[in-house]
């Protein structure tokens, strides 16, 4: 017997008798990792905590990653088989290795302290801490391993760990320009517009935070409006047996897919659509700066930004230039008519189709959004042309961008609390109708609004069924539209009401605009209106932007379970309508 094959022998007879190797070592790594990002998350909130200590923790948990990665390697049949399955956790150590190699020879790769060397260490570490979770969960026997979660509640949950995590962060001295914590209240508010892709402010983003605050705010955004969607299933991917049918059937209804998506496939389209689109506008705006360096953060910043429909900005002038208001707008716009479209568009495009070959959801998104384009600067130009200076070209530029923005982003260069009522009435009008589904806005949507609006007509015209662009409309996505519509109206009055007992002072045509803003996560405001609000009316308004970013999905979600049918049928009614 060859010693090759004695070799083979003994680690499969090592692997049988141990196979909790695999398990204790994913245990470990969990703590050793949570461990790392608690450091150094501590380390960049409060400063200069424990920074001799955090590079011998790093160094400790750096080590025992290696260690436990040779061992699972040693305990399988063949290593380089082993090396070849598991192909991101072996860059991941190659990368430690450098880093250890490094801390006992300085200075050969990079500082021990160096943000490029942190920022590596960042994502290793929640690499591990993830893929640690996810082999503790699958080998657990727990009821939660065992129960699969609900669609409903693992969107509340994901969505909710995202708002704690941010506003706990955003609470560190670190985090604002002052040195100070800015307090639970308003951190609490400044990770809900983050994470809800809104962006109301009761702090100034710019003043108020440090580039430290800037960084979580941006993250926090990005997470938030990578859709919610998928990052419920980003979480589905932890459990044993991924997405079940009814997960499934939720981001199909979103996505508007006749076939059932994969969480693995659903993120990559959406991560790989966010990241391109991000990356070509941060290329437009930090030309717009004259490709200055010291710009390239907030290029980044503001195309993130706007492509997620947040209106977060870092400077109060910073929308000052012809060519950034048309690369702002094309952002906005194309974060607000969703990933279907966009989808859809790419893959017509690339196939060279046309117009008839485009999905229903994609014909109603685009000609929908660029008549209430239309629309919108259509009003402000016959409403407040004189709040428009300059020539034929940079007036038409003014009313498409804030027309587009003003629906879904709230990038503004104009103070709307110097506008007239009809025009606030407007705006207030085309937040509430918002975006298109599976995009990062807010509203009833935009196919919503047109079934509602071809419903009518059809009534008024005794028409049997409801047909858009020679397709029927069935019955069931008429009701499900009503019942959006019906439930937006009951949260924005009810918060409206509230708002005007909380502060009896402030405009109520201006609480009107906020309560709508929030709800919609388009974030325009009437001039300083949300930080006036008192503490309660805060809290309110934190409320209606939770539930205007998660509230609609999970009625569409409760609108196409199946329900147990009765096997009766009462006889029916005769009413006089209207």
């Amino acid at each position: 017997m060859t010693l090759k094959k004695i070799i083979r022998k003994l680690k499969l007879k090592f692997y049988d008798t141990n196979q909790n190797i695999p398990k204790i070592i994913g245990q470990y790594n969990l703590i050793g990792s949570f461990l790392v990002l608690a450091v150094i998350i501590l380390n960049f909130g409060f400063s200069d905590f424990l920074v001799k200590e955090q590079n011998s923790i790093i160094l400790i948990v750096s080590i025992f990653y290696l260690t436990s990665y040779f061992i699972r390697g040693a305990v399988h049949v063949n290593f380089f088989d082993f090396i070849k399955k598991n192909k991101i956790l072996s860059f991941l150590i190659f990368l430690i290795s450098l880093d250890l190699t490094n801390y006992f020879l300085p200075g050969i790769f990079y500082n021990k302290l160096s943000s490029i060397r942190i920022l590596c260490i960042l994502i290793i570490q929640f690499y591990f801490f993830f893929d640690s979770l996810s082999s503790t969960i699958k080998s657990s026997d727990s009821d939660i391993n065992k129960k699969p979660i609900s669609p409903p509640i693992l969107l509340i949950i994901s969505f909710s760990s995202l708002i704690i995590v941010g506003t706990l962060l955003l609470m560190m001295p670190d985090i604002s320009s002052s040195g100070t914590s800015i307090g639970l209240k308003d951190a609490l508010f400044t990770s809900v517009s983050s994470c809800t892709v809104t962006g109301l402010t009761v702090l100034e983003t710019a003043i108020d935070f440090s580039f430290k605050g800037h960084l979580i705010i941006l993250i926090l955004i990005q997470l938030g409006g990578v859709n919610i969607i998928a990052f419920a299933t980003f979480f589905a991917l932890f459990s044993r047996k991924g997405l079940g049918i009814e997960q499934q059937k939720m981001i199909s209804e979103n996505f508007n897919t006749q076939n059932l998506l994969s969480g693995k496939s659903l993120l990559i389209r959406v991560f790989t659509f966010s990241i391109i689109i991000e990356l070509i506008g941060t290329f437009l705006i930090f030309s717009s700066y004259q490709f200055d360096y010291k710009m390239l953060f907030e290029s980044i910043f503001h195309s993130i930004s706007a492509f997620n429909n947040a209106g977060f900005i870092l400077s109060d002038d910073f929308v000052n230039s012809l060519n950034l208001k048309w690369y702002l707008t094309i952002l906005i716009f194309l974060g607000a008519i969703g990933f279907p479209t966009l989808s859809d568009l790419f893959s017509n495009f690339s196939k060279k189709r046309n117009w008839k070959t485009l999905h229903l959801t994609t014909k109603i998104s685009l000609l929908s959004s660029l008549i209430l384009i239309f629309i919108g600067s259509v009003a402000m130009y016959l409403l407040e042309s004189k709040s428009i200076d300059g020539s034929l070209l940079e007036k038409i530029t003014d009313l498409i961008f804030h027309s587009t923005s003003g629906r879904t982003a709230g990038f503004t260069a104009i103070d709307f609390s110097t506008l007239g009522f009809p025009l606030l009435i407007t705006f207030i009008f085309l937040m509430f109708i918002g975006a298109s589904p599976g995009s990062f806005g807010g509203g009833i949507k935009t196919n919503t609004f047109v079934l509602i609006i071809y419903s009518f007509s059809s009534t008024i015209r005794g028409k049997k069924n409801v047909e858009i662009f020679n397709r029927r409309i069935s019955s069931s996505l008429l009701y499900k539209s009503y019942s959006i519509l019906l439930f937006a109206l009951i949260v924005i009055f009810i918060g409206w009401i509230c708002l005007l007992i909380t502060d009896p002072n402030i405009n109520p045509i201006y609480l009107l605009f906020e309560q709508t803003s929030a709800f919609s996560t388009v974030g325009l405001s009437t001039g300083n209106t949300t930080a006036e609000l008192s503490n309660i009316g805060q809290i309110i308004i934190i409320l209606t932007m939770f539930i205007g970013r998660i509230g609609t999905l999970l009625m569409a979600f409760s609108l196409i379970q199946k329900k147990k049918n009765p096997n009766y049928n009462y006889p029916k009614a005769h009413l006089m309508v209207g």
